[in-house]
């Protein structure tokens, strides 16, 4: 799970942005709706016992001109060749914790992980769900808000929970914590979920049943971006992307876009040909944007048309390896800050039924991505 703070400011007060990873999709359709349903339900619930006017330290902003709402349900994604469902809140960090806590161990409760399970790329999420929060400027709020969630956690005795950036003491990676202390790096079931020693900013817990999750706040808000491949593109070739894109290679390699973190992943659809993804966490997007990702592709598409010159037919090359031969889809995935608070602004007329109707829209799209 991942809590980030949104930008701030005297009219409109301090919120927070939390998305949630949890490893279901269609298999569980019926369960992930009901839970969807019921936090839609509870943030309306606090939406009508909060002020609209009051941020998180208290300070009335009664005569702003913008009016925001305390929660809300921003986005809901399935992401089925994943078997990875996602739920995106925002609003005040005490509301988006007590949403964000509730939603949570529903899911733990009401979808099973099985943890002895034939591990693919996958399953390090499925034992992991995520809860990750990204703070833009202080981080007060967002890390407040998942250590309350981590304890709501702990407390059920369901997953351990290891916090990591802003959330941990030592302001740990997520990359690190997730490659010390869970699986999620692991392709074999590797890691030995009962004999963690618990590190710092872990907690943990030996009656815990469905492995361990990370709950944290990185230094910004974080933007998601994945470039799916055609299976023209073996994984060799797709790792090279992965590598262009990296921010922590500009400096010795000479290429990347900054703030970007990569990983290469196997997209499986069934009755078609393995494809590969790159999927990007941009962790400074207001340098290191879509724009930017955009551009470095087109760039590592030319570099690759390049070689295939060399290694084939020079004639045919231009028209073949043109972009649709490597790209099938370069797309966002999740929120972003200014999506978010749209979302929490208030709109003239009927707030409420505005709202009703949004978050039926959300529900009815999740329904569509289950499918």
């Amino acid at each position: 799970m991942m809590l980030s703070s949104l930008p701030s400011s005297p009219s409109v007060g301090s919120f927070v942005a939390c998305n949630i990873y949890i490893t279901a999709a269609s298999s569980h359709s019926l369960t992930l709706q009901s839970i969807l349903k019921r936090a839609q339900d509870l943030c309306r619930d606090l939406r009508r016992s909060t002020s609209h006017h009051r941020d998180d330290y208290g300070n009335n902003n009664a005569q702003s001109s913008i009016r925001m709402a305390s929660v809300a349900m921003v986005h809901a994604y399935a992401d089925i060749p994943y078997d990875r469902s996602s739920f995106h809140l925002a609003g005040r960090s005490d509301c988006v914790a007590n949403v964000a806590s509730s939603l949570i161990v529903n899911a733990l409760r009401e979808i099973d992980v099985d943890l002895d399970s034939s591990s693919t790329a996958n399953t390090e999420v499925k034992r992991h769900p995520d809860t990750s929060t990204s703070c833009s400027t202080t981080p007060s709020p967002a890390a407040k808000a998942a250590r309350e969630i981590g304890n709501t956690l702990t407390t059920s005795n369901l997953v351990n929970v290891h916090y990591y950036g802003l959330a941990c003491p030592n302001n740990t990676p997520l990359a690190k914590v997730r490659r010390e202390s869970t699986g999620f790096f692991s392709s074999g079931g590797a890691i030995d979920y009962n004999n963690h020693n618990a590190k710092d900013g872990e907690l943990t817990s030996a009656s815990a049943k469905k492995g361990a999750t990370t709950v944290g706040t990185p230094a910004s808000f974080v933007e998601n971006f994945n470039i799916r491949l055609t299976p023209n593109i073996s994984f060799d070739r797709a790792r090279t992307l992965t590598q262009f894109l990296r921010g922590r290679n500009i400096i010795a390699k000479g290429y990347g876009v900054e703030g970007v973190e990569a990983l290469t992943l196997p997209y499986h659809v069934e009755g078609k040909e393995t494809m590969y993804e790159v999927a990007c966490n941009l962790t400074n997007p207001s340098v290191g944007s879509v724009d930017k990702v955009k551009a470095a592709i087109g760039d590592w598409i030319e570099m690759q048309k390049q070689q295939l010159m060399e290694e084939r037919d020079k004639d045919t090359a231009d028209e073949r390896y043109d972009y649709e031969y490597f790209i099938d889809e370069a797309y966002p995935v999740g929120t972003t800050e200014t999506q978010c608070i749209d979302v929490l602004a208030m709109r003239s007329g009927d707030e409420e039924a505005f709202r009703d109707l949004y978050d039926e829209e959300v529900y009815h799209n999740f329904q569509r991505y289950l499918k």
